[in-house]
């Protein structure tokens, strides 16, 4: 068991980060020094130095010093080192096999001003996440002298880890229409020049250890509200670039200062070992509860909605009633669907969330029933920011409608319903907003709920708590900017803690959304809608003006939806839902159970005009899949061959020998061995044969059929490894 140590230890250390943040020359002494001592890392916590506290691996080669943060407060800046520091409490279990461990101490030269440091961390993992609280027993207030943030929130140096990379989580790229993981690589002229890396990871190492440095928030890059600084000695800090706070915030007895949740962790071996231990970190002891990383199978009607539209012509909301549903559920039931989620249109009002009369008269009842019959689970869509003119949640929260420089914001009519003011979620709206999601659970049995249409910006407003009318507009905008995917992750926090099977999904089909890992600290993300506009790629629109131009079965739309997949070496892809059409014919059906099986786990399309045939594939290969779903969310990925390439190879099997493999190609004979050992009892489908080696290796030889015409459609084979 994880356990807390004392020590006496003296430290010196000195960090070149530029005269705005070079730490005062504190007293060190041999104190009395709290750590914390996990099966793979130590953490010890100083005080008395400008090292606020080191980690090491055990078995590792390097100490990593990390320097205390430093604000301006009153128009200078202040380390926050220790003068004392003791733990505050016993260590705490958390739900997610992690203890949190806290500790307090006065800030040295500082009288009345105190610095909490809050870890969190598990036995058996290397990362440990942390954040700090400043509290001060008579205000003082945080300040901008330059006009700009001022804060670094830590240092460290780089001097013993010769290769640095960035890892950017949250670059849109339009080819795909998707947010995408790019990593660019930091070589010695970004050090000589003093250059910036947005992050929101930066990765170190050498021939034996690699380190990774996070922060937890969320935006669209280049966007930067956090970014880290680069010195020519090879030091980096972590520096606030905008919106992390107001001119003249209070940090008082009642109102200490809260920072973002930062993360840590080395380990022994290559960039390969450090990508499985930061990949099992999220999917294991990032969020305090596990539902939104289980791989369930999502349905979603959104996708039929829009064939009404842009297909029929007809409304949104035309079969948007009771009876649809019904025979829908009926057909996702017999998928094998877990989550069957109802999208914009089940409400009457947005803000009091209440199935609409007109189209659902027992208010969901009958859905749920039959749902309960079925062992699924019910989701909704919400629009958290918006909320209708005429509800009652707008007659108690007016004051929390967005505003820009004093005016609201022009309504809108929330998909064929009632037309609806923005509300702020940083504002006390927010709160209120996840208590209705509460409310919703015990009133209709929602676990699943569907976050949409939240953008990064919205609100100056000098009342909702991102800044004061003595700030200025952009200020505050900013603010709000920087608080709203923080207040975001709240909701999702507040909903899961409440309800523990809940799962919190945030729309980023979008640029310009908070994407980042702050909202992956409690709930997941809704990835990819239909993937690129015609806009994207300079093609007029068809006559009906539908923008979509990925909103057909085959498959082209796969490889967009399968190109983020890319997350998946370092987040896993049960937190990318991404809907796949199970439109026969039989191809394109594979080709869907091929894609979603790898971890994006969505459905969406016109269930009730599917073939029984097509129905009874999509049946048994799901039925196949779940048995080994939890062993592939777990795995590491493995994959051979680009996206649309021939063939294009994943392999998702875990230490146990479980899980699949998965080959997409066009016409020809393809033949893989698996990296893994694998399991013996196999299930393929037809076109496929399944032998091993002597090691344990799974050898599979693949045949994909000549296609009539010059231009042959890729096609997928599946192999499971112990769902016989």
């Amino acid at each position: 068991m994880s356990s807390i140590a004392f020590r006496v230890l003296a430290v010196a250390f000195t960090l070149s980060a530029g005269a705005a943040f070079a730490p005062p020359d504190l007293t060190a002494g041999s104190v009395d020094l709290p750590a914390i001592d996990t099966g793979v890392a130590t953490v010890t916590i100083h005080a008395g130095s400008a090292v606020l506290w080191d980690y090491s691996s055990k078995g590792g080669n390097h100490r990593h010093d990390i320097a205390a943060p430093v604000f301006n407060i009153d128009g200078r800046d202040v380390t926050l080192g220790l003068k004392t520091v003791s733990p505050l409490g016993a260590p705490r279990e958390l739900p997610n096999g992690c203890k949190e461990y806290m500790f307090i101490g006065e800030v040295s030269k500082e009288p009345g001003l105190r610095l909490k440091v809050v870890f969190r961390a598990a036995e058996d993992d290397p990362i440990v996440r942390f954040h700090y609280e400043v509290l001060c027993d008579t205000p003082r207030h945080l300040t901008k002298p330059a006009g700009t943030d001022r804060i670094s929130y830590l240092g460290l140096s780089l001097s013993r880890l010769p290769e640095a990379t960035e890892l950017r989580l949250s670059e849109f790229v339009e080819l795909y229409h998707s947010y995408m993981p790019v990593e660019r690589s930091l070589d010695d002229r970004f050090f000589a020049d003093g250059e910036e890396a947005m992050g929101p990871l930066l990765l170190a190492g050498d021939a034996s250890e690699q380190l990774l440095v996070a922060y937890e928030h969320g935006s669209t890059a280049p966007d930067e509200f956090l970014h880290y600084r680069l010195s020519p000695d090879r030091s980096v800090v972590l520096e606030a670039v905008k919106g992390n706070y107001w001119s003249g915030e209070v940090i008082g007895p009642d109102a200490p200062f809260a920072t973002v949740w930062f993360e840590l962790g080395a380990v022994l071996g290559n960039r390969a070992d450090l990508q499985r231990a930061y990949r099992n970190f999220v999917l294991k002891h990032l969020a305090l509860r596990s539902a939104s990383r289980r791989p369930q199978v999502f349905y979603n009607t959104w996708n039929y909605q829009e064939r009404l539209k842009h297909w029929k012509g007809k409304p949104y909301l035309a079969e948007m009633n009771a009876d649809r549903m019904l025979g829908e559920i009926d057909v996702a039931h017999r998928m094998g669907v877990d989550v069957f989620v109802i999208d914009a249109g089940w409400f009457g009002k947005p803000g009091d969330w209440q199935p609409s009369e007109l189209r659902f008269p027992d208010g969901l009842k009958g859905i749920k029933a039959k749902l309960d019959a079925y062992g699924m689970k019910l989701g909704l869509w919400f629009g958290p920011t918006t909320v209708g003119l005429t509800s009652q949640m707008m007659k108690t929260h007016a004051d929390c409608a967005q505003t820009l420089d004093g005016k609201p914001r022009d309504p809108w009519v929330v998909w064929e319903t009632e037309a609806s003011q923005w509300c702020c979620v940083v504002s006390r709206y927010g709160q209120d907003f996840a208590n209705k999601l509460i409310e919703l659970n015990r009133q209709l049995g929602v676990t699943y709920f569907k976050f949409d249409s939240v953008d990064q910006y919205g609100c100056n407003d000098p009342g909702h708590g991102h800044g004061t009318a003595s700030n200025s507009s952009a200020e505050r905008g900013d603010c709000y900017a920087f608080q709203m995917p923080l207040a975001m992750a709240r909701i999702a926090e507040t909903v899961s803690s409440a309800v523990p099977d809940a799962i919190c999904d945030f729309d980023m089909t979008e640029s310009g959304r908070s994407f980042g890992l702050a909202y992956l600290s409690a709930g997941k993300y809704f990835l990819i809608n239909n993937g690129p506009y015609h806009q994207n790629y300079d093609l007029p629109l068809p006559p009906d003006d539908n923008w979509n131009l990925f909103f057909y079965p085959g498959p082209a739309r796969d490889w967009i939806c399968r190109t983020p997949l890319a997350f998946d070496a370092w987040i896993p892809s049960t937190l990318f839902l991404t809907h796949y059409l199970p439109d026969e014919p039989e191809g394109n059906q594979m080709l869907s159970l091929a894609s979603l099986i790898l971890g994006q786990n969505g459905i969406w399309g016109d269930l009730p005009a599917l073939p029984e045939a097509g129905v009874a594939r999509f049946a048994g290969v799901l039925a196949r899949y779940k048995r080994v779903r939890d062993d592939m969310a777990a795995a590491f990925p493995v994959v051979s061959g680009p996206v649309g390439g021939a063939p294009e190879i994943h392999e998702k099997i875990g230490s146990n020998g479980r899980g699949a493999v998965v080959i997409f190609a066009k016409e020809g004979n393809f033949r893989y061995v698996t990296e893994h050992r694998a399991d013996r009892q196999v299930w393929h489908d037809a076109g496929t044969q399944v032998s091993f080696d002597p090691s344990g290796r799974a050898i599979i030889t693949a045949t994909f059929a000549p296609a009539e015409g010059p231009f042959p459609k890729a096609g997928a084979h599946i192999v499971f490894f112990g769902a016989e």
